[in-house]
């Protein structure tokens, strides 16, 4: 992780854990608290702020994890509902199938630390960085075939036990003012993102593929919990390989499984023969990831054309916003394989001159 880049927010930490003691003792019930160790890990925090600490009451140790509402100069979507991660994470905990944090409190008064906030229990464990990319250095690379295929078979279960869970589970995921379905309210969402982020400097590519998209949207849609953001690289694996959690819920949505599908399998390309390195052996093939899922659901793939176009432009988007408003460490020194990879799969001619 010493590679990882460290997405501080310029937050006063001492400032802000004076701030924190007393809502904490309130909420633990006790007089007192000690809050100590305030610090942003690395590699975390691009989309919300986070912050990890202790708090201490007697002998007894809690580590934590604070996650804050973005401020909009560091806003990185459209309309971000913050208190959708919240509640998420405290249905899929009540589920108890999909191994997610245990989140304990949240905060909408933004009297506390200038934002709404949530504390979520710390969890321990490794992840798969694409910061050095994780196909070429690192933990994982370092391990051996059977310890990455236990890694990947235990990252398929969860993705499969996501798309497990009941629509009746989250009903505050759907968002019925975007269109009927998952599919449509996506469509809107991301064709309204453009704007938002790029303005009128949209490129060519972005609007090919945007009319692709609604042109073909698969005629039956499949209800159904998206994560998101579907990829290794937002787990937390234990010393066993096991999956220790499943984090971050911002992109959650109602476009159901296929959109997961297309996400998973797109970043799997991009961290490894987009990248110029080969998968690692004992990490799932295209076709093994596949079958697996199906055999895990007992569902068919189905339209999946259609959602791994959809995911590269949701990517290329998110990517040019992150170049042109988030200032990240090297975003202007990486080009946009996301939307690359979508115009090569649908042989569109305009994506020629993508950076």
């Amino acid at each position: 992780m010493s590679d990882a880049p460290v997405f501080a927010k310029g937050r006063d930490l001492d400032a802000a854990t004076a701030a924190l003691r007393p809502w904490l003792a309130a909420r633990l019930g006790v007089a007192d608290v000690d809050v100590t160790g305030m610090f942003y890990p690395q590699g975390a925090g691009v989309s919300n702020e986070t912050i990890l600490f202790e708090a201490r009451t007697g002998d007894h140790v809690d580590e934590l994890v604070l996650r804050v509402a973005p401020a909009r100069e560091h806003q990185m979507f459209l309309e971000p509902r913050f208190r959708l991660q919240y509640d998420t994470l405290t249905a899929l905990r009540r589920l108890g199938s999909v191994r997610v944090p245990e989140a304990l409190w949240y905060e909408d008064d933004p009297a506390v630390l200038g934002r709404p906030f949530y504390l979520m229990r710390r969890m321990r464990g490794r992840v798969p960085v694409s910061m050095p990319v994780y196909n070429a250095s690192g933990w994982l690379a370092e391990a051996t075939p059977a310890q990455r295929r236990v890694l990947w078979d235990s990252a398929m279960r969860q993705l499969a036990a996501i798309h497990r869970v009941p629509v009746a589970e989250v009903p505050f995921v759907d968002r019925p003012d975007h269109g009927a379905t998952g599919d449509e309210q996506q469509l809107a969402y991301w064709s309204r993102f453009a704007t938002w982020a790029l303005g009128d400097d949209i490129p060519e590519a972005v609007h090919a593929l945007l009319d692709w998209l609604t042109a073909h949207r698969p005629p039956t849609a499949f209800p159904g919990l998206s994560w998101g953001d579907a990829r290794i690289g937002n787990m937390m694996f234990g010393d066993d390989f096991h999956v220790v959690g499943v984090m971050d819920w911002e992109q959650a949505s109602l476009a159901g499984p296929m959109a997961d599908l297309g996400w998973w399998l797109l970043f799997d390309d991009i961290h490894s023969v987009e990248h110029g390195v080969a998968r690692l052996d004992g990490l799932g093939t295209r076709q093994e990831t596949l079958d697996r899922w199906q055999e895990l659901t007992g569902r068919q793939v189905e339209s999946l054309h259609w959602h791994e176009v959809f995911a590269g432009l949701k990517a290329g988007l998110l990517g040019l916003h992150t170049r042109r408003s988030m200032k990240l460490p090297n975003a202007d020194e990486r080009a946009n394989p996301f939307l690359q990879r979508s115009c090569r799969m649908l042989d569109l001619t305009v994506g020629a001159d993508l950076p």
